[in-house]
Formats: C-alpha cells, sequence, structure tokens
C-alpha cells in the first residue's frame, strides 16, 4: 500500500498541473476532496508506486482522509500524480490508519 500524508490545506500553486486551487487538509473535507488534494503532486519511485494496489491519504494527525486503487500516473516535470478510482464510503475513511506514518517524507510505502 501507498500512503500519502498532506498537511493543513493552503494556496495552490498558480501554475498548479492538476488545476487545483488548494491543497492539503482541512476539517469537513470530503473524499473526492482529499483524494484531489492527496494524489499529486509528488516525487516518488514511480515503478514502486505502480506495483502498489492502493493508496490511503491521510492527514498529519493519521486519519483516513480517502481511498483509492492505483491505474496508472502522470508525469508533471520531474514530479508524478496518481490516477486511480476513489474508493467511496470505504470503511477506514475517518478512522486513524493501521500503518501510520512514521517518515518525514510525504510518500510512504507499507
Amino acid at each position: 500500500m501507498l500512503q500519502i500524508q498532506i498537511g493543513p490545506e493552503k494556496a495552490a500553486d498558480p501554475d498548479d498541473s492538476l488545476e487545483r486551487s488548494t491543497i492539503g487538509w482541512r476539517p469537513g473535507m470530503t473524499e473526492d476532496e482529499a483524494w484531489e488534494a492527496g494524489r499529486g503532486i509528488w516525487k516518488f519511485n514511480a515503478d514502486r508506486a505502480l506495483a502498489q494496489d492502493e493508496v490511503q491519504i491521510v492527514n498529519t494527525e493519521g486519519m483516513v482522509l480517502a481511498v483509492a486503487t492505483i491505474t496508472g500516473i502522470s508525469k508533471h516535470g520531474d514530479r508524478y500524480a496518481l490516477q486511480g478510482e476513489l474508493l467511496r464510503g470505504d470503511a477506514r475513511v475517518g478512522k486513524p490508519t493501521a500503518t501510520p506514518h512514521r517518515s518525514r517524507n510525504s510518500v510512504a510505502y507499507f
């Protein structure tokens, strides 16, 4: 499993290649919003990411915000964004992750 930890919500760069206005996490956001905020744009090993079945988007408190299957990646310069199918209503959403994110990096593999 791939896990992406997102910090507090902030404005996205004006030239965000995913055309997002904000990135990061805020209380009350939907699973769709968490997926869009967390699926990119990251530095990670593309082959290793594609070898994973799913991704969890978690906040810095370890709460699962969204879960998706990984179907591909898109390249954005020297970084990548995930493509996938959001698993809306997954039982893990809204609960602490079973695999706490101990890395200082935003992207971790379990």
